[in-house]
């Protein structure tokens, strides 16, 4: 799909063992990699790092781990897809997964299908085979508590959010949630429709053909993740999108998914800000999409490890994607690295059950939007050497 001139403009940095790495970190964050076709064996049991370029010229990056094994990488928000069944070393060419497919991933780890759910035109579509192939499938959408969530109302939308996941606790095993937002018919963001501008959830228990819409999280927010905790508990973290303070907005459900409780200002995860174009009142930080995802208990001991994602530039531009680690349940976040230093924006998680952990970008040289990479890593490369055990 790419050919090789332009490949070589951008991200494919790859690393063959732990001392290159080390030594060759500060290089690479700062310059963009040479092409390849593929990413370079790792050495076992140490760091692994390496990106490599999946798509140019299109956004809305989206990536899910399929219970095979394979590591599916979208973009275009949900329309095209690249498949790894290598763990991420090599890619399939693009292809589009349907003529009018988008929104965001999920997962069923129930039955292993994976869905791409289009809740704004109440469609989605759905693989049996870890995304070979592919059927578009009509939804069923129940509006929430405030009439919110229908195509021919005021809709729900998954796209730009990051993928659901499959409940692993509690009496709701099995149901799938996924981040969502709400938005005024034409999806207008002057300040007048502030109100229908917030993130929720839509939560499923018949393998995703009836939708229930979720409550509200805060007002003003746009663009979610979540992840469930070993508790039970969903963690929400949500851009801001709508407020002056470049911070983060959380909350929690103790439900399943439906009741979002316990909002407030993230104390440790700020935004970007972005050029102002809202026609009313103080101007808004405006944020960025983000990425999330909790480490498979199996490679932590069982404790809950979540993994965040987003440029790292408080208020300034979209620049430096960096990754955040927290070991204490979204307390605090005290370990983080720099994955890019150039132009960077919307970003997706996803692990594997040996902790092999994507992500996913949006990224450029010269500007943002260029082009679309998959980085591969570990928890020892995040920790960069130290004993991330010790912080459990």
């Amino acid at each position: 799909m790419t050919t090789r001139r332009t490949q070589a403009r951008f991200l494919q940095a790859t690393v063959s063992s732990a001392t290159l790495l080390a030594a060759a970190a500060a290089v690479l964050l700062m310059t963009p990699p040479a092409a390849s076709a593929e990413a370079p064996a790792q050495p076992a049991g140490g760091p692994v790092f390496d990106v490599q370029n999946l798509f140019e010229k299109v956004r809305g990056p989206n990536i899910v781990v399929a219970t095979d094994g394979a590591v599916l990488a979208f973009a275009k928000g949900g329309r095209l897809l690249r498949r790894s069944e290598d763990g991420g070393r090599t890619w399939s060419p693009a292809r589009e997964v349907g003529p009018d497919a988008g929104g965001s991933a999920v997962v069923d780890t129930t039955t292993g299908h994976v869905l791409i759910v289009q809740s704004r035109g109440g469609y989605l579509w759905r693989s049996h085979d870890h995304g070979q192939t592919w059927a578009r499938e009509e939804i069923t959408l129940r509006p929430n508590a405030l009439g919110h969530g229908t195509p021919d109302g005021v809709p729900v939308q998954t796209g730009a959010s990051e993928s659901g996941v499959t409940l692993r606790h509690g009496k709701h095993k099995g149901r799938l949630v996924m981040p969502a937002r709400i938005q005024p018919p034409k999806g207008n963001n002057d300040q007048e429709y502030w109100p229908y501008n917030y993130n929720t959830s839509i939560v499923s228990d018949d393998g995703g053909k009836t939708w229930q819409v979720g409550g509200p999280v805060q007002s003003g927010t746009g663009e979610g993740t979540l992840a469930e905790l070993s508790n039970g508990s969903i963690y929400y973290n949500s851009r801001s999108h709508m407020s002056v303070d470049h911070r983060r907005r959380i909350a929690w459900s103790h439900d399943g998914g439906l009741m979002w409780v316990d909002w407030r200002v993230a104390d440790h995860l700020y935004e970007v800000g972005e050029p102002f174009y809202f026609k009313y009142g103080t101007k808004p930080s405006y944020g960025c999409n983000a990425g999330l995802v909790r480490l498979p208990p199996e490679v932590t001991d069982g404790r809950d490890v979540l993994l965040f994602s987003t440029p790292d530039n408080p208020g300034g531009t979209r620049v430096r994607m960096t990754v955040w680690a927290s070991f204490d349940r979204a307390e605090t976040w005290p370990v983080k690295r720099l994955v890019y230093e150039g132009p960077s924006a919307y970003s997706s998680l996803a692990a594997a059950p040996d902790g092999t952990v994507y992500l996913l970008f949006e990224c450029g040289v010269k500007r943002l939007y260029e082009t679309i990479a998959v980085a591969r890593f570990n928890l020892e490369w995040l920790a960069e050497g130290k004993d991330w055990r010790a912080l459990l």
